[in-house]
């Protein structure tokens, strides 16, 4: 097909879009993932582009497509894995190179996207420590290059007149999936072809539809326009509760379409532009550009005390540098068959490469990262990252009665305590058990994890986990007391938060937390239980155990420690709440980890916390002396 610059252009602003995005160069920026979308409509269009014309010539053999695939996208991703992998044997601990490995095994297939879907959250905490996340929209763009090819072939050689009816047909089925699925399971819509195939068939949509003609007319000016308008909105309107994919996604991908469609006027200022020699040249990095940024902005977060502007930029920036050392050095001499001219040849070095690095995974994985890279008082220290409550591993669950949930203390005995909360529920839970075993009385646990105890608080499963446990402990007639565990950072006024199914701006959140919080308290208290809440504990600064082992492993000094009046000026307005609430029994955890000025993430020379906030398991005992000592005293207010 007729090389289109503007086209280099349109990746140019898909791709500016992830990577200000990923390393949060703009406020605006919060919406950048939609380059992926962008790239989806490219892709599909160019790709069938190809496709339809082959088929028109009688010229189209799949080995042959696959092939030139092969070449064009392949090195390039071996030239990344390379490198992620060679880095992480320096610079990750034992547990996320063995995750790293995984990936690296599962990005060479073309899979992995499978493997995130049952893993992350792409837009929860711990995205921001997967090296290889970004390969998931790779992964997707392999499987429809691998599927759709032959469905066209297929639906051409029976009749071929059905070929547009049928990928419209096809597309209108995708998006249906994907807006009727995204509330239900957003992983799987967001990761998985099928919910995802609907973009790049409306880049096949357009390629058929202006394919054997050029589209010509004075409407044609407008189209580049409108599509950076609603570009541009996408940006502006996204907003947490957006669901992705779904209606929102129709503005990214229908401002590609118009993009696409306004290049055809050659003349058009838009045009111009898009085709202009920086657009061009950022645009034919933009694949390696893509590949390297996100593993990149990983390893600098890893090894920066502060994530800072000047850290962000220096990644922003070196990824450009290595996106073109891979373009100029790698991607470019096999595309031009500079270096391994044959096509036999470039199937024996890549088939070799491929089972090299295949092989170097295994390995990694078998030996579960190599921990012998670290010394034995280094791999202690991380070692504390698995030191939770295996016991109450798998107790989260939506229940209907008392006696599905996980029990505590004395299992003879009627339940007498609920514990309802978040993870940090579950990271008591052990301190909980041995104090009721202690008192001989019974208590279950209730928790689902990031979402606070507090009706129509969180996200939507949130709400409906929350609902079920104070259902189930207000009714449950053996139920006498009630503790509400959270880490309380959900309530805190940094940015709009989730109540009621609506998005509630920052300003908002301390009184609409306060009003859903004495709400709670008086659904429990109407039905005669008693009421405990345990207040906020504080957070260290970093992940306590990686932090101590990196100290030792790369001859840093990073604090663990966290200053008390941060610690309280943090949760200022949460205690107020609180204080609202005078009938409440309060528990803090704080006494033997914090003095007059410093809260210690270190306690005898042992990590406090698994990460940097959930209580290590092997504290238990200590904790459970804390919550004895304050839970049977009559409710306070008061200052905290």
């Amino acid at each position: 097909m007729t090389y289109r610059p503007d086209i280099d252009g349109l990746r140019t602003l898909a791709v500016l879009l992830v990577l200000v995005f990923h390393f949060d160069l703009l406020a605006i920026g919060k919406a950048g993932f939609i380059g992926v979308d962008i790239f989806f409509v490219i892709s599909g269009f160019l790709i069938t582009t190809i496709i339809r014309r082959a088929l028109d010539l009688d010229q189209f053999r799949i080995r042959d497509f696959l092939y030139r695939r092969v070449r064009r996208l392949y090195p390039a991703l071996l030239a990344t894995l390379v490198f992620t992998l060679s880095a992480g044997s320096v610079l990750l601990f034992p547990y996320r190179f063995e995750e790293l490995a995984t990936q690296t095994l599962l990005s060479l297939l073309y899979v992995v996207n499978f493997y995130f879907w049952q893993k992350i959250n792409y837009f929860g905490l711990q995205a921001g420590d997967v090296p290889l996340l970004h390969i998931w929209s790779l992964a997707i763009e392999e499987q429809f290059y691998f599927v759709f090819p032959i469905v066209c072939a297929i639906i051409w050689r029976l009749q071929r007149k059905l070929l547009a009816p049928l990928i419209i047909i096809g597309a209108a089925a995708s998006f249906s999936l994907a807006i009727s699925i995204a509330p239900l399971k957003p992983e799987f819509a967001f990761y998985l072809l099928p919910t995802r195939a609907w973009e790049l068939l409306l880049g096949s949509m357009l390629a058929l539809a202006v394919y054997g003609r050029k589209p010509t007319g004075r409407w044609l000016s407008f189209m580049g326009p409108s599509g950076l308008v609603m570009i541009a909105v996408s940006v502006w309107i996204y907003g947490p509760m957006t669901q992705v994919p779904g209606y929102f996604s129709l503005l990214p991908t229908l401002g590609a379409v118009a993009l696409i469609l306004g290049g055809y006027s050659e003349n058009a200022s838009v045009t111009r532009l898009m085709a202009s020699s920086p657009m061009v040249w950022i645009g034919k990095l933009s694949y390696p550009l893509y590949l390297v940024h996100w593993p990149i902005l990983i390893f600098i977060k890893e090894h920066a005390e502060d994530f800072a502007f000047n850290f962000r930029i220096f990644g922003f920036l070196g990824s450009f540098l290595a996106a073109a050392v891979i373009y100029y050095f790698v991607e470019q001499p096999i595309r031009q068959g500079k270096v391994i001219r044959g096509e036999k040849s470039y199937l024996t070095a890549i088939s070799g490469s491929t089972v090299g690095l295949i092989a170097i995974s295994i390995v990694i994985m078998a030996t579960e990262g190599v921990p012998a890279r670290f010394s034995s008082q280094e791999q202690a220290l991380l070692a504390v990252r698995d030191d939770k409550p295996i016991k109450f591993s798998d107790c989260e669950r939506l229940v209907s009665t008392v006696n599905e949930l996980c029990r505590l203390g004395d299992d003879t005995a009627l339940i007498e305590v609920v514990i309802i909360g978040d993870s940090h529920a579950q990271a008591l839970a052990g301190a909980f058990d041995i104090w009721l075993a202690n008192s001989r009385r019974g208590g279950a646990l209730a928790f689902h994890s990031g979402c606070m105890p507090v009706l129509g608080a969180g996200r939507p499963d949130c709400e409906k986990a929350i609902r079920s446990a104070v259902r189930v402990a207000k009714e449950t007639p053996s139920v006498r007391e009630v503790i509400l565990v959270s880490i309380w950072r959900q309530a805190l006024p940094t940015g709009g938060k989730p109540f009621l199914g609506r998005w509630v701006p920052e300003t908002e959140v301390p009184s609409v937390f306060q009003s859903q919080l004495a709400e709670t308290v008086s659904v429990f208290q109407a039905a005669g239980k008693k009421v405990t809440i345990v207040e906020p504990l504080f957070a260290a600064p970093r992940a306590v155990p990686n932090t101590l082992a990196g100290n030792l492993a790369y001859g840093r000094n990073w604090s663990v420690a966290t200053p008390l009046a941060e610690h309280r000026e943090t949760f200022a307005t949460v205690i107020a709440a609180f204080d609202q609430q005078p009938s409440v029994r309060r528990i803090s955890l704080l006494g033997p980890f914090c003095d007059q000025l410093t809260c210690r993430g270190v306690v005898e020379g042992r990590p406090l916390f698994t990460d940097n906030n959930h209580l290590a398991q092997s504290h238990s005992a200590m904790i459970a002396a804390v919550i004895a000592s304050q839970a049977d005293r009559p409710p306070l207010s008061g200052p905290y």
